[in-house]
């Protein structure tokens, strides 16, 4: 009968403990209450041992009548308790044993054992601690009772291991939501990157397939970088049916260093672009093949810069030469200049083609000087004194200056002066180099063949506006950009400098003004030049 209880008391405890609102420490504190129910003891504990053996372990303990769960930190180092727990035994201390003094460790203080039982709380190899109950009439258990005590026990190591897998589980999922929200904030964080470089990222597989492309380089293919994801890059991106000429996507994956490689782009409005291809090797994954990223750098504004780079070296060089040679030229100059006013004052009136022919000469020194001084002023500041001016005379006087150029050739000119033009604030001597730089040009670009070059002047109330057309042979399309740049010519090499037009805008841009050119190859060729009334600058760079 007595079992029986023991068996239905038991169930009870069970059946009291099966609240999954329950947490570990009310568990474990019920579980130790309820085996008086039980078995009757007067006191029951249990201690609790961590996976590190350096740390202090757990002890809970109750006595009969008291509702309060002592706890504390204990060495477990000795006891009947540690035996148990060491040699992973049920035993039992019954009267009519020896005494051992080992069990007053183990039992609360002031309380004297004369029965005890122990057994290890081990669930699926794992140990967690001791259970251990005394002062019960029961003990030593007979089988039954055993079998009951053995049961509890079991059921509170089964408790204690699926909470701490409960727990460990909570935790690794904590751990993988937080390690989870990292990887997307990475991956957001890199796409953002990846997106919004202006270079053109792309990446390929052994197999020249995409795996993953950058706005920048879809934008440039004309489509989104979902359509191209999964197609050839050679297909995708450059509409071929094989790799690319050059490619060093095969040599990058084969060498596993990076490469680089230059190519050449001709665009819809025949604008060259130089790209700048560099490959670098993604490092390999177990079970997955070579990949490798490229990176397209558009450096033809780099390519320019180098150019305006080295044309700025040469001016430099072309200042420190004519720095040391303008003395000796001018002074050869002024004789010329000097003499021809001699002339012009010796020279009688009615002597009228002398007279001519003398200020021709002196036009031409003062030219000569000017271009002297013009080559000086492409590498070094100059001083614009702005004074009002007829800009038509400077015009007219440009022409005097070349009328021996159209003595031997059949060109027609017509100058169409505008009327009522106030006067200009200018640099006289800059703006005539203006106006012969361009009217030469028309007659070289004439050549011996029968031509005309129109001039025309008019003022629209705040800019004067000056053109020079020819009939020539023109400019080519892909020289247009470039014709204003030091030392560009399309002359040969000892026909021109490349330094007409470029004094011509500089001078230009003194006056806070702009050159325009029209051009088609074969049919001629028209500078316009605008230039404001009023000047607000002296000095040009």
């Amino acid at each position: 009968m007595n079992e029986n209880q023991s068996i239905i008391n038991a169930i009870h405890l069970l059946s009291q403990l099966n609240d999954p609102q329950l947490s570990l420490a009310q568990f474990e504190a019920r579980f130790i209450q309820g085996l008086q129910t039980v078995f009757d003891n007067e006191f029951a504990l249990m201690v609790l041992v961590g996976e590190n053996p350096e740390l202090l372990s757990i002890r809970k303990s109750v006595r009969w009548g008291e509702q309060e769960i002592i706890e504390d930190n204990i060495n477990f180092t000795e006891g009947l308790l540690f035996t148990a727990y060491e040699q992973l035994k049920l035993l039992q201390f019954s009267p009519g044993k020896i005494f051992s003094p080992s069990l007053a460790i183990d039992a609360p203080v002031g309380i004297h054992v004369h029965s005890f039982i122990a057994m290890p709380l081990v669930y699926q190899t794992q140990l967690f601690g001791v259970l251990g109950m005394g002062n019960s009439p029961k003990i030593p258990l007979n089988d039954v009772e055993m079998d009951v005590f053995s049961h509890l026990g079991n059921e509170l190591a089964h408790h204690i291991h699926s909470v701490k897998m409960v727990l460990d589980l909570e935790e690794s999922n904590n751990y993988l939501q937080v390690s989870q929200q990292q990887l997307l904030n990475s991956r957001n964080t890199l796409r953002t990157l990846f997106d919004n470089i202006p270079e053109s990222f792309y990446v390929v597989d052994e197999n020249y397939t995409l795996i993953a492309v950058n706005l920048s380089r879809a934008d440039r293919a004309g489509t989104t970088p979902r359509n191209l994801v999964s197609k050839k890059c050679y297909d995708g991106l450059y509409h071929l049916n094989s790799p690319c000429t050059g490619c060093l996507v095969g040599k990058t994956l084969q060498t596993k260093t990076s490469e680089v490689r230059r190519v050449h782009y001709l665009q819809k409005d025949q604008t060259n672009l130089e790209w700048e291809i560099h490959t670098y090797l993604v490092p390999e994954i177990a079970g997955k093949p070579g990949q490798v990223i490229l990176l397209e750098q558009n450096i033809t504004e780099k390519r320019k810069l180098e150019a305006e780079l080295i044309q700025s070296e040469k001016l430099a060089a072309v200042g420190q030469l004519t720095a040391g040679i303008a003395h000796d030229i001018n002074n050869p100059l002024t004789s010329i200049i000097a003499n021809a006013q001699i002339l012009l004052e010796d020279i009688p009136e009615e002597q009228t083609d002398l007279i001519q022919c003398a200020r021709l000469i002196e036009l031409a020194g003062t030219k000569a000087t000017q271009v002297v001084r013009n080559l000086l002023t492409s590498a070094r500041k100059e001083e614009f004194e702005f004074l009002p001016i007829d800009i038509n005379e400077s015009i007219q006087n440009a022409l005097i200056l070349l009328s021996h150029e159209f003595i031997s050739r059949d060109i027609k000119i017509i100058f169409d002066r505008g009327n009522e033009m106030p006067k200009i604030s200018a640099s006289e001597n800059h703006l005539q180099s203006v106006w012969t730089n361009l009217i030469m040009n028309a007659i070289e670009a004439i050549g011996s063949a029968e031509g005309k070059i129109d001039i025309r002047s008019h003022f629209d109330g705040d800019n004067f506006i000056v053109t020079v057309q020819d009939n020539g042979k023109g400019i080519p399309n892909e020289y247009i950009g470039e014709i204003f740049e030091p030392f560009f010519t399309t002359k040969h090499s000892d026909e021109g400098t490349g330094l007409g037009l470029t004094s011509v805008r500089r001078i230009v841009q003194a006056h806070n003004g702009r050159i325009m050119v029209e051009s088609a190859e074969g049919e001629g060729c028209t500078f316009t030049v605008v230039l404001p009334k009023e000047q607000v600058n002296s000095v040009a760079n």
